[in-house]
């Protein structure tokens, strides 16, 4: 069980966009890219089965990238990985945001 003491560092504007590149850039590997097409194929355009099939790929493929930078490989993870980079890049172009981007 990870501590509270084990959490991922706060992320600038400029290491939240590298992020966000790496997780891009992790969709389009061949690899991936064949993961999400059999998953779209297995839910054949049902909303549900996009949940069931598509949803837990594509988050596999963000933990494998967030991992990389302290975030655990759970839901919890993927979660606060997206408020760091939200935050994060909140202050690109308007001067806000430059501060921590802890929880």
């Amino acid at each position: 069980m990870a501590s509270a003491s084990t959490q991922p560092a706060a992320l600038s504007a400029e290491q939240a966009k590298v992020v966000l590149a790496e997780v891009i850039q992790a969709f389009s590997a061949p690899e991936n890219a064949v993961r999400m097409d059999e998953a779209r194929d297995n839910a054949c355009n049902d909303m549900g089965k996009m949940l069931q099939f598509v949803l837990p790929v594509a988050t596999q493929i963000q933990q494998e990238v967030i991992k990389a930078y302290g975030f655990s490989c759970d839901g919890e993870g993927g979660s606060d990985a997206g408020r760091r980079v939200r935050r994060g890049k909140a202050g690109v172009g308007s001067g806000e945001g430059a501060g921590s981007v802890g929880p």
